[in-house]
């Protein structure tokens, strides 16, 4: 196992097809490291990109928006099928938000969702959810500070800490990606292509009712919703990782088995 660092990764396969996988607001692609060593691992193509307003190492989160980042993630998207033609996005948190609005946009080959960011966790002595404080007194401060990284294994949070970039949240970004939510919850119903959502019952960033109106609301009849007792936001890295690596390496194989089973049985001539 490589040490942990947060710089973007390629890494070619044997597997059809590409990985293309999208860290989560505020973070970067440290957080889909593991897994994509897992899945290359396993013999596929995966690509770890980061986000403009993500890739410098600054104490303070610098704003950016979700047509920024999304601009980023439809590029590397376009470059990834144009090479392999098929292409399978993961997304955590944010980066699930992105995936989703990504494949209402272009024919992506399936969709694996961590974590997904539709809303917020609201902890229970908050009179209002925290998007409608944001989008209230949050226009009064420019960033807060990030207290604590989501991660419920303290080794794996120590490991996290030593490479993430930024001490606080930008309210601009946060803002932003609540428009992005606004447009991928209408975009929902159209999406029929294989979905896997993974979600923790002790996420302390996004709402795991959320992840379950998500799942309910998919139209596919290739989704599954798989929950995890242990571990915090960032599932990669947590407790229950091992899990998280070999239902989506589950997943992504099934997808191959099933494309290669219809190039079989496709007519000749």
């Amino acid at each position: 196992m490589l040490p942990l660092v947060n710089q973007p990764f390629f890494q070619l396969g044997t597997h059809p097809g590409a990985c293309l996988l999208l860290h989560g607001l505020g973070g970067g692609v440290y957080e889909m490291q593991r897994l994509g060593e897992s899945l290359h691992l396993e013999g596929f193509t995966v690509q770890g990109i980061q986000y403009p307003g993500h890739d410098r190492p600054l104490s303070k989160m610098p704003p950016s928006t979700w047509e920024m980042w999304y601009a980023h993630v439809e590029a590397s998207y376009r470059s990834l099928a144009a090479d392999y033609g098929t292409v399978y996005v993961i997304g955590f948190s944010t980066g699930g938000t992105l995936a989703l609005h990504l494949a209402a946009q272009h024919p992506v080959a399936g969709l694996v969702l961590l974590c997904p960011y539709l809303s917020l966790h609201r902890p229970w002595f908050l009179p209002l959810p925290l998007e409608a404080l944001i989008h209230s007194v949050g226009y009064l401060w420019g960033d807060v500070p990030r207290w604590r990284l989501p991660i419920a294994d303290p080794q794996a949070r120590l490991e996290a800490k030593q490479v993430v970039f930024f001490h606080t949240f930008s309210l601009a970004s946060v803002r932003s990606a609540m428009t992005l939510i606004t447009r991928v919850k209408e975009e929902v119903p159209t999406l029929r292509l294989p979905t896997l959502i993974l979600q923790s019952r002790r996420d302390s960033v996004v709402s795991s009712g959320m992840t379950q109106w998500l799942y309910n609301s998919l139209p596919s009849d290739q989704k599954r919703l798989v929950w995890l007792e242990r571990s915090d936001h960032v599932i990669g890295l947590d407790y229950e990782k091992e899990q998280v690596f070999a239902t989506v390496g589950d997943f992504l194989q099934e997808r191959i088995l099933s494309a290669k089973s219809q190039g079989d049985h496709a007519p000749e001539g």
